[in-house]
């Protein structure tokens, strides 16, 4: 009775340690994996940041997107208005805060898919003839303004009726901050309604011979912000306002003259805005 118990003891002592050489252990000097969710100072964390990367598959006007570790959002740039909407869509089924991604801008300077770059060209000229023995004269050239612009140009014109101007300051003093509205007024029978982001208003501005000195920046932070625009016929609404502080691309206040204010709405459909000639003291 004694050896079956020793027995018996030995047998079960064997199996216990066979059963625990079968588990699985760490190689030697490493440890686990930590499972903390980085929280940044935003107050999202790294979880809800790598959770939009998915939801931008497919929009095609997407350029770029990356986590911003010292904002602690995901930073997307190039999407239309329409392409924003449908992000804010994703985000909301997804459960994440529309905060959670901010926008940039970002463009190239020539106007792509054939858009107009501003190329002023002159009308043909008719000559009177003449007796064979006076020659011609040729007519007088007269200089064209550079044909280069900074302003996005990737959506599509608006094919409604419509007419879009400057309003605000015509004489401001250089260094001094200075806003003007993109207003649009609606000369069909249709209503334009527009959805569009908060920074699809851009501008560049021109000195007296042409020059661009304050060219349309491409790293603009913008909010993510959806807004409408809805103009009746016959009727006028801002679209949206824009800051000039009468300074150049360097930061530095512009010499006294005349220059030349070009605005674009570049959201769902592309509006190009009645050039505004603003004098700087």
């Amino acid at each position: 009775m004694t050896k079956r118990l020793f027995l018996t003891a030995a047998l079960l002592g064997a199996g216990l340690g066979s059963a625990q050489t079968n588990i699985p252990a760490l190689p030697p000097g490493t440890t686990a994996p930590a499972t903390t969710d980085r929280l940044f100072v935003s107050g999202y964390r790294l979880s809800q940041l790598q959770a939009v990367e998915p939801l931008l598959q497919g929009l095609t006007t997407l350029q770029g997107s990356r986590i911003d570790e010292q904002q602690g959002r995901v930073v997307v740039s190039g999407l239309n208005a329409v392409d924003r909407l449908e992000l804010l869509r994703r985000l909301r089924i997804a459960g994440l805060p529309a905060g959670v991604v901010t926008f940039t801008t970002s463009a190239s300077g020539s106007a792509p898919g054939g858009g107009s770059t501003g190329t002023v060209t002159q009308p043909p000229t008719t000559q009177t003839p003449t007796a064979p023995a006076s020659p011609a004269t040729p007519p007088v050239a007269t200089p064209a303004r550079p044909s280069v612009s900074t302003l996005p140009a990737r959506a599509r014109p608006l094919s409604l009726p419509h007419r879009a101007v400057l309003t605000g300051p015509a004489s401001v003093t250089a260094g001094q901050p200075n806003t003007w509205s993109f207003n649009l007024t609606n000369t069909g029978t249709q209503a334009i309604n527009l959805q569009h982001g908060a920074c699809d208003v851009r501008f560049e501005v021109l000195n007296a011979a042409g020059e661009i000195v304050r060219p349309d920046p491409k790293d603009t932070v913008c909010t993510m912000q959806l807004v409408l625009t809805n103009v009746a016929p016959g009727q006028t609404r801002e679209v949206q306002k824009i800051r000039w502080e009468g300074k150049n691309a360097q930061g530095q206040p512009v010499p006294a003259g005349t220059y030349t204010i070009r605005a674009v709405f570049d959201g769902p459909v592309l509006i190009r805005a009645q050039e505004l000639k603003v004098t700087v003291r």
